[in-house]
């Protein structure tokens, strides 16, 4: 006969909702009850089915993930990351897409929440005081992936922008270029702000006159931009904040019939593949998407299992990838 939960419960002398705290993982369950079901847990090879773990916590064993735009190359890279990850601990994955339309990430939390996710990893189109309060009204287990906002009560796992763009437009400085723009991302998206910032303070500490050029994290938008840039700012070098931007405007840059990195030498952002296949090839700098998503998960899993409260940065580290428009040496 196949042990059952009230098997376990009649060996270690407890009830059938304490082995259930045990088995979930509840902190206020004493050690000397924990060590005496699990040995009960071991000696009759009890193994608890996923449906019965999920009734007593009254969560499911699938995570949710909210990501802002599945068509930049950048996030399904990450996603790969946490679907792996996610798979090794025995967890399915919800997907949703949200085209960085605010309503729409409210509504997939809310369905989320409805399903009964163990958690929710979320790469949030905009990460303001009244986003932070909507999530911690929750109560779930949340991390967040590459925008974050400062102070957030939620594990977050990310690169340090700032200083990112800030070696990048220091080296384009060191190579002796005075006239740098910026195409910079959506203002209410903190790794863009964080990124302008880091170029700012580049430029200014080295008497530059910043030019900085807002739009969204698109191909299109880099066209767009650096027309306007080139009528209005004439640089010799760029430093873009993401790579669709920075592609977007070789091309526009390569339409006048312009040279890179001759004319204008360029810097993204990402380390997408299309920065490895472009003529020429793209500086940028590498963030390691997949590790991210990997970690998202581990820190997620930790406050699912209670080991952890959630709270805390995790900074990844990034590369500055020296290539062919930076005028440097080229490589991976």
């Amino acid at each position: 006969m196949k042990p059952t939960i009230l098997h376990v419960a009649e060996r270690a002398q407890v009830s059938k909702a304490t082995v259930s705290r045990v088995l979930n993982n509840n902190p206020q369950v004493k050690e000397e009850i924990k060590e005496r079901v699990l040995q009960a847990i071991e000696e009759l090879g009890y193994r608890p089915s996923a449906i019965a773990r999920n009734l007593a916590t009254s969560r499911t064993n699938m995570i949710g993930l909210i990501l802002p735009d599945i068509t930049n190359p950048y996030f399904p890279v990450l996603a790969r990351g946490i679907e792996d990850a996610a798979h090794r601990l025995g967890y399915a994955l919800f997907i949703s897409n949200t085209d960085n339309e605010p309503a729409l990430e409210r509504e997939y939390i809310r369905k989320m929440v409805e399903q009964q996710v163990g958690g929710i990893i979320l790469i949030s189109s905009v990460m303001d005081e009244e986003t932070v309060s909507d999530l911690s009204s929750l109560r779930m287990p949340i991390v967040l992936c590459d925008r974050v906002i400062d102070n957030a009560p939620f594990d977050a796992v990310l690169i340090d922008d700032y200083k990112a763009a800030y070696e990048a437009v220091n080296y384009l400085i060191g190579q002796g270029h005075t006239r740098i723009a910026h195409l910079a991302g959506p203002k209410d998206i903190q790794s863009a702000e964080n990124r302008k910032n880091g170029y700012l303070d580049a430029m200014r500490e080295a008497n530059l006159e910043p030019f900085i050029s807002l739009g969204s994290f698109s191909y299109e938008s880099g066209l767009h931009q650096m027309g306007a840039v080139l009528d209005d700012y004439r640089p010799t070098a760029l430093f873009a904040s993401n790579d669709l931007l920075a592609l977007g405007a070789m091309q526009e840059i390569h339409r006048r019939g312009m040279s890179v990195p001759q004319n204008v030498a360029i810097i993204g952002c990402d380390d997408i593949p299309f920065s490895r296949m472009s003529r020429p090839l793209l500086s940028t700098i590498s963030i390691p998407a997949y590790q991210i998503g990997v970690t998202a998960v581990q820190l997620l899993d930790d406050q699912i299992k209670g080991v952890s409260s959630g709270a805390k940065n995790v900074i990844m580290e990034h590369k500055l990838i020296h290539r062919e428009t930076s005028g440097g040496v080229d490589q991976k």
